[in-house]
C-alpha cells in the first residue's frame, strides 16, 4: 500500500468519524426538541387542567353562597312566621307591651284605621331625602348661648338641648358631651323630651312621613350636631 492510499484510508475513516459524530448530535438535538414539545404539550394540558378545576371550584364557591343566602332568607321568613303566630296566638311574651298600649290606645277612642296606618309607616318600605345636617348650641344651668333654638323644616318641627357642665363656673360654661343631654322637641303643636348622652336616635311619625333624627356630638365646643333626613312610606 502506498502513501496515496494510506493517505485516503485515513481521510476516508475521519470523513466518516465526523458524519458519525454529527448524526450523534443530531439525533441528540432532536431528542431534546421532542422531549422538550412533549414536555411543554404536558405543561399546557396540566394548565387546561388547573384552570378548567378553578372555574368549576368558583360556580361550586357561588353555587353554595346562593344557597347559603337563600336559606338564610327562608330561615328569617320562617322565624318572623312563628313569631308573629306566637304574639298573635298570645304563646309569648314578646310584644306584650305593644299589645298592651293597642288595648290602651283602643279604649281612648283611638281610631283602628288611625293605628293601622302609623304601623303601615312603620313597616313599609320607605324612599328618604337625602340627609340634612344643622349646628345647635347647647345651653346650661348657667349659660344660654344665641339661636339656642333650632327651626327645620319650614318650622315643622324645632329643636333645644340643654346640657350640663363639668363644674358650675361662669368661666366654662359649655357642656359636657359626656353627661346625658336634655332634647326638646316641639312639633305638630306637641311638646316630648329626651333625655340621653349622645349619640341620640328619634324617629317622629307624621301620617304617610316619618323624620329620623340623629344628634351627636359636634367639633365646635358647645354644640351638637342635628342631621336628619324626611322618608315617606
Amino acid at each position: 500500500m502506498d502513501y496515496y492510499e494510506i493517505q485516503k484510508k485515513y481521510r476516508n475513516k475521519r470523513i466518516k468519524t465526523i458524519g458519525s459524530f454529527i448524526l450523534r448530535l443530531f439525533i441528540l438535538i432532536f431528542v431534546l426538541i421532542l422531549g422538550w414539545r412533549i414536555g411543554a404539550s404536558d405543561n399546557d394540558l396540566l394548565l387546561q387542567e388547573n384552570e378548567k378545576i378553578s372555574k368549576d371550584l368558583e360556580s361550586i364557591k357561588i353555587d353554595l353562597e346562593q344557597k347559603l343566602i337563600s336559606t338564610k332568607m327562608k330561615l328569617k321568613e320562617a322565624n318572623l312566621a312563628l313569631e308573629a303566630k306566637n304574639i298573635r296566638e298570645g304563646s309569648s311574651d314578646y310584644g306584650s307591651q305593644s299589645k298592651k298600649m293597642l288595648s290602651i290606645a283602643l279604649a281612648r277612642g283611638v281610631s283602628e284605621d288611625k293605628i293601622i296606618q302609623h304601623l303601615r309607616i312603620l313597616t313599609n318600605n320607605k324612599v328618604c331625602q337625602n340627609e340634612e345636617v344643622n349646628e345647635l348650641p347647647v345651653s346650661t344651668e348657667n349659660f344660654v348661648p344665641p339661636n339656642s333654638t333650632l327651626t327645620i323644616l319650614g318650622g315643622s318641627l324645632r329643636l333645644k338641648a340643654q346640657g350640663f357642665t363639668k363644674n358650675k363656673t361662669i368661666d366654662k360654661p359649655f357642656f359636657d358631651p359626656s353627661k346625658p343631654l336634655l332634647v326638646t322637641l316641639m312639633f305638630f303643636g306637641g311638646k316630648e323630651n329626651i333625655e340621653e348622652k349622645l349619640p341620640i336616635k328619634k324617629e317622629i311619625l307624621a301620617n304617610q312621613f316619618s323624620i329620623n333624627l340623629h344628634i351627636v356630638s359636634s367639633s365646635l365646643r358647645g354644640s351638637v350636631l342635628v342631621k336628619y333626613k324626611v322618608c315617606r312610606s
